[in-house]
């Protein structure tokens, strides 16, 4: 049994939370809107310096995971100050333990595989780090620190790559319909499929093993606060 002190400890942690969570909440709120408002404003305009019409700027700006993911904790934090029933989905604990997983992940193939063959300058630079390295870092603190865990299971980690592999279905039928792929390690006109299935495979293991470590974390949380 817990003694005045971890009474007053755990007292304390409550305290702390309290005022940590909004702190943190808009501050990935306004993160996300900014790095995503300016990536945004920087790359239609040069889409369509390249060539592209409007329509077909905005689909290949959407057709980014990175891009897909930062909007989806934007409104992961978005759901934690608005009650609005339509953001139901993003207020779910595995919603929010998998988009842990899901922004690991981003970092570290962004950092590991894009890093080394693309080089962005200025406001794209700026935009890099914080869609790749600010937002995800963030996100992982914002979860640990302010939710409530211990609701999420490692059985739930098969469900959590459904949305991956939704996003991977819409990315290949478009690339073999235009050619175009978002990322080189998917790029099935250059690699072949036989690569490219080489490629999903390896990076599902790697997002399963996130999921798991992340399953882990929360339960190792929950403990924590348990006896605290």
């Amino acid at each position: 049994m817990g003694g005045p002190s971890s009474r007053q400890s755990s007292s304390r942690w409550r305290d702390d939370k309290g005022m940590l969570k909004p702190a943190l909440t808009w501050a990935g709120l306004l993160l996300g809107v900014v790095a995503l408002g300016l990536q945004f404003a920087i790359s239609i305009p040069a889409y369509m310096a390249n060539g592209m019409s409007l329509p077909a700027a905005l689909v290949q700006f959407f057709s980014f995971f990175t891009i897909l993911t930062n909007i989806t904790i934007t409104l992961i934090y978005l759901s934690a100050l608005a009650g609005w029933s339509w953001l139901s989905w993003f207020r779910t604990p595995r919603t929010r333990a998998m988009m842990v997983g899901v922004m690991m992940l981003v970092m570290i193939f962004y950092h590991v595989l894009l890093r080394p063959i693309w080089q962005p300058e200025g406001l794209f630079l700026v935009c890099d780090y914080l869609l790749h390295y600010a937002a995800p870092i963030l996100f992982a603190l914002w979860w640990g620190m302010t939710q409530t865990h211990g609701q999420v299971d490692y059985a739930e980690a098969p469900i959590m790559l459904v949305p991956p592999v939704v996003y991977l279905a819409y990315v290949m039928a478009r690339g073999a319909l235009t050619n175009a792929y978002p990322y080189p390690t998917l790029n099935a006109f250059e690699l072949g499929y036989g690569q490219v299935a080489i490629n999903v495979v390896m990076v599902a293991i790697g997002l399963t093993i996130l999921y798991l470590v992340t399953i882990g974390i929360d339960r190792a949380l929950a403990r924590r606060l348990a006896i605290s």
